[in-house]
């Protein structure tokens, strides 16, 4: 079986993406500048060893698309433990109200992308094309193909403004809002493709992600940090 180099190239793309956020939201954590060179230098070694061990998977099991997507749950365990981890070192400066409209906020986009399916039914689909709208837009010249992306950054948009109103300052930081609608929508893809609630589609993976990333953008553009009080 021939070797899908595009659909490969696409995804070396994304699995990039991520390591950029990944490495940008670490990088800030360095208790020394010192560590950045050995720090890049890991990260390169783990996205070349990514690619390659997606690409022999893929390869190994037929071109199976299910291979790939339970690559990226895997990676999104581990950036979930990251974020989860962030959130306990700063649980002293989070603001009680923030939070509470955050979880506010995920019940409403749970319901909206789960709890309104639940009387219908799927057959399991899964659609691993990265930016496959946007280049069938560009493509087409119709770029109404691309309002169901514009949609789910939308929906996503108010969890990355209640993600930077929290009050941590490294939760301001457009990375942490990038991982975090990505951890979030691959759990809510993950329960679509295993209860049948709809299809499982990475351009709404990517769509979400960004979304939550612009909604930490536009928080730190109309609301500026309050600088910290000296004692």
């Amino acid at each position: 079986m021939a070797f899908d180099f595009n659909l490969f190239f696409l995804w070396a793309i994304l699995y990039l993406l991520g390591y950029l956020a990944t490495f940008a939201a670490v990088q800030h954590n360095l208790s020394s500048r010192r560590m950045l060179p050995a720090l890049t230098a890991a990260f390169l070694f783990l996205y070349l060893c990514a690619m390659v061990f997606s690409g022999l998977l893929y390869q190994y099991f037929g071109d199976d698309v299910m291979v790939l997507y339970w690559i990226l749950v895997c990676y999104v365990l581990g950036l979930a433990a990251y974020l989860v981890r962030l959130l306990w070192r700063d649980r002293a400066e989070i603001s009680r109200q923030p939070l509470l409209f955050l979880f506010a906020n995920l019940a409403m986009v749970l319901y909206i992308t789960l709890g309104s399916r639940l009387s219908d039914m799927y057959s399991r689909e899964v659609r691993m094309v990265p930016f496959q709208n946007l280049i069938l837009a560009v493509s087409t010249g119709n770029f109404s193909i691309l309002n169901h992306s514009i949609l789910n950054m939308l929906l996503f948009l108010p969890t990355g403004i209640l993600l930077a109103l929290l009050g941590p300052r490294r939760m301001r930081r457009v990375e942490i809002g990038f991982l975090l609608g990505l951890v979030l929508s691959v759990a809510i893809e993950t329960v679509q493709l295993t209860a049948k609630l709809g299809t499982c589609d990475l351009d709404d993976i990517i769509s979400n992600a960004l979304g939550a990333a612009v909604g930490v953008l536009l928080c730190n553009l109309l609301i500026p940090r309050r600088p910290a009080r000296r004692h």
